[in-house]
């Protein structure tokens, strides 16, 4: 089976795997980690509370307008209770950060217990954040077993002195090499 694609220069013919049941989760998984992704907090007040969820596919998506966006699992409790929020922060973790990561993923009521934080523009940052971005939600995107959420970007911060981020490679936190 094949499908063309529109290109630039004409179009491409693509074979499209009709066995794409074939291809192994813990394979495709293992291979995708060898992609680095930066690691992010996606923060939210909802119904009084903060929410958040650790997530590393943060991506700009747009200049003109200004859009950013995630994937979330889509039988996420988490992200049920985020994709409710009018406000959502994106809390880019610096390379010092990797206990924010850590307690992030802890049950939901523990999740900020310990941690500096407070609410910015309508949603929860992190103190010391390598960056900082409040999005507004924009449309959310089914993509097999994750939703895609597309976002307006209505803020965003970064510190005086940039610092490192933290990111996730090969099943676990990475930093940066210095420069030569």
């Amino acid at each position: 089976m094949g499908r063309t694609l529109g290109a630039a220069a004409g179009s491409i013919s693509v074979d499209i795997m009709s066995e794409a049941e074939a291809i192994d989760p813990l394979h495709f998984r293992n291979v995708m980690g060898q992609v680095p992704t930066c690691v992010t907090v996606v923060t939210a007040v909802v119904e009084g509370a903060p929410v958040a969820m650790v997530i590393g596919s943060f991506v700009s998506v747009s200049l003109e307008p200004p859009l950013a966006g995630f994937f979330c699992t889509a039988t996420s409790a988490t992200w049920e209770q985020l994709r409710s929020a009018d406000v959502l922060g994106v809390n880019v973790l610096g390379a010092d950060q990797i206990d924010v990561s850590n307690a992030c993923m802890r049950p939901p009521a523990d999740r900020f217990e310990g941690l500096d934080w407070s609410v910015v523009g309508g949603a929860p940052k992190f103190a010391g954040t390598t960056a900082w971005l409040t999005l507004t939600p924009n449309q959310v995107i089914d993509a097999g077993d994750h939703e895609f959420a597309l976002c307006n970007v209505t803020h965003m911060e970064v510190p005086d002195e940039p610092s490192e981020p933290v990111i996730f490679y090969g099943g676990g936190y990475r930093t940066l090499a210095p420069k030569e």
